[in-house]
C-alpha cells in the first residue's frame, strides 16, 4: 500500500520540460518525466527513454520526488521478483507477439537461457508471411527457441525508429544471455537458422 500511495503522491509532481544532471555528471536535457517509481523516473526525450535511478540523482532531487530509500529498497527487490517470475513463463511460451508498432524493452522479452528470435514484420507485407510459418514452425518444435513477434504496422511507428527499421522481414536472434547473434534480413531462413545454431553455441 505504502508503494501505491507513493505513486500517487508522485503523479502530481510530474513536470514539463525540465533538465537533469546525475551526481556523475551524465546530461538529460529538456526532458519531460513521464513515470516517477520509488526508486527512479523514466525521462522521455527526443532521442528516446531513459530511465535514471535516485541514488545518481542529487539529494534536491531526490527529495523533490519524496525519495524514500526503505521503499525504493522493497520496490526493486519486488521488480527484481517479477522480472524472474516473467522470465521463466515466457520459457513455456515458444511464440509470442510484443508489440503492435509501440516501442519495446527488448531485454523484458527475451528467453534467457533460450535463443530468441524476433520477427520485425507486417501483415501487408507479403514476403514476412512467407517467412513466417517456418519460423513458428521452428519455435514450436524446438523447445530451446523463443519467438517474439513484433508487427511494425507501417514505416512511422515508433518501434521502426527505435530498431533503425529500412526492410522487413528482419530477424534478430539472440542467444541465452541476451547478446545479438546476427540480423537476417529478407526471407532467408537457412541464414536464420545458421545464426539459432551459432546462438545456441555461443552462449
Amino acid at each position: 500500500m505504502k508503494v501505491v500511495a507513493f505513486l500517487i503522491l508522485c503523479s502530481a509532481t510530474v513536470a514539463l520540460a525540465d533538465d537533469f544532471k546525475t551526481v556523475q555528471g551524465k546530461e538529460y536535457k529538456n526532458v519531460t518525466v513521464s513515470r516517477v517509481e520509488p526508486d527512479g523516473i523514466v525521462l522521455k526525450s527526443k532521442s528516446g527513454i531513459s530511465r535514471v535511478y535516485f541514488v545518481e540523482l542529487p539529494k534536491e532531487v531526490q527529495e523533490r520526488f519524496h525519495y524514500n530509500p526503505a521503499i525504493a529498497s522493497a520496490y526493486s527487490a519486488q521488480q527484481t521478483v517479477n522480472q524472474a517470475t516473467m522470465a521463466v513463463a515466457r520459457r513455456g511460451q515458444s511464440i509470442e507477439v510484443i508489440s503492435h508498432g509501440g516501442q519495446v524493452d527488448i531485454n523484458q522479452h527475451l528467453a534467457f537461457g533460450s535463443v530468441t528470435v524476433v520477427d520485425f514484420h507486417a501483415d501487408w507485407c507479403g514476403p514476412c508471411r512467407r517467412l513466417s510459418p517456418s519460423l513458428e514452425q521452428m519455435a514450436r518444435s524446438d523447445p530451446e527457441i523463443a519467438l517474439r513477434k513484433i508487427d511494425i504496422v507501417n514505416w512511422r511507428t515508433a518501434v521502426v525508429q527505435q530498431f533503425n527499421i529500412h526492410s522487413i522481414p528482419q530477424v534478430n536472434i539472440y542467444n541465452r544471455s541476451g547478446q545479438l547473434v546476427g540480423t537476417v534480413v529478407g526471407v532467408d531462413f537457412d541464414q536464420v537458422k545458421r545464426y539459432v545454431t551459432q546462438a545456441k553455441s555461443s552462449s
